[in-house]
């Protein structure tokens, strides 16, 4: 299954180079005959010059070389080599298979050219922020895998330079590039779903029990590293994580598709203070007269939304099961 690379193809050509010196020199013409084989040698006659390869030479030579770049292939890491193997591919990236990955690399890729901006640090030449040419040694395609092996198994960026056989700080360069083009890619599309296509989608409870309801929201917030900023660590700083934080908003149609995704604002942000956010990408800018919002207890509208309404679904409170009711 292993195709020799370009590094065999070139030993060829200096393989038939030498053997040109093996040419007989009192070479004479003769009548042309057909190819005879010999064991191990092809005899090959013509009327200006009689050349004996031998073949078992070569063949042995090139099993070794292929043997040699195999063994080197299977010391680094590439998105070739998994190629034929979904385990590993959903283990590195989360993706199922190798043609999911691949599908959402191609829709990628189709943004490319406008969208990608490789960072660059203020030492290099002061080219911070400007559309450079891709001088890291990886392909495209192997950047994305390594940006999805950092995105899923959380591998640093130490493990990540030896793992690619590059710099930490390309791989860093790297990271922070495919995290902004993947962000101006992925926030263009619209995920947030007409009244008309929820209410046709609500499962039967929903209809039953809640049939206005727009969307079911929460909040989420993960660990960053601490600000060097003292203003900046006070508005990130999160009692319920005891850790610096950033905090969003998420949504979710009642049939259970991710509807919205807000901006991050620091985990002091309370969840009433993110529900009551308005402007561009404001959930509230997206909510119409009429619609019901179900989240837990933690939440409530300003009186100024009067027109929206929460909804609560109910809790155990510490009861060993939910009252018929």
């Amino acid at each position: 299954d292993f195709l020799p690379s370009s590094f065999i193809d070139k030993s060829k050509k200096n393989i038939n180079e030498c053997s040109r010196i093996r040419l007989k020199s009192s070479a004479t013409p003769v009548e042309i005959l057909p190819l005879t084989t010999h064991t191990g040698t092809i005899t090959s006659n013509s009327t200006s010059t009689q050349t004996d390869i031998d073949m078992v030479s070569l063949t042995a030579m090139f099993s070794k070389l292929s043997l040699l770049e195999q063994k080197v292939f299977n010391t680094v890491i590439c998105i070739e080599r998994f190629e034929n193997n979904d385990y590993y591919i959903n283990y590195y990236t989360g993706f199922k298979s190798y043609k999911i990955f691949e599908m959402v690399f191609e829709l990628l890729k189709s943004y490319y050219d406008d969208h990608f901006v490789m960072y660059s640090t203020r030492v290099e030449c002061g080219l911070q922020n400007n559309k450079l040419s891709d001088t890291c040694k990886l392909s495209k395609i192997n950047q994305f895998f390594l940006f999805m092996i950092r995105l899923r198994r959380g591998t640093d960026l130490q493990e990540l330079g030896i793992f690619f056989n590059i710099s930490h700080s390309t791989a860093s360069r790297i990271i922070i590039s495919w995290t902004r083009f993947v962000y101006s890619v992925f926030s263009s599309i619209r995920i947030w779903q007409s009244r008309e296509k929820v209410q046709k989608n609500l499962p039967f409870e929903m209809k039953k029990n809640y049939p206005s309801v727009r969307v079911i929201i929460d909040c989420t917030e993960f660990e960053i590293e601490q600000p060097k900023n003292p203003q900046a660590q006070q508005n990130t700083w999160s009692n319920y994580k005891n850790t610096n934080t950033a905090k969003g908003l998420i949504g979710m149609s009642p049939n259970g598709v991710v509807s919205y995704i807000s901006s991050l604002y620091g985990g002091a942000t309370s969840d009433r203070a993110l529900l009551n956010m308005e402007g561009p990408g404001s959930l509230i800018e997206l909510l119409e007269n009429g619609d019901q919002v179900m989240s837990d207890r933690g939440f409530s509208f300003d009186r100024k939304f009067s027109h929206l309404k929460l909804v609560h679904p109910p809790f155990l409170e510490r009861q060993p099961q939910l009252s018929f009711d």
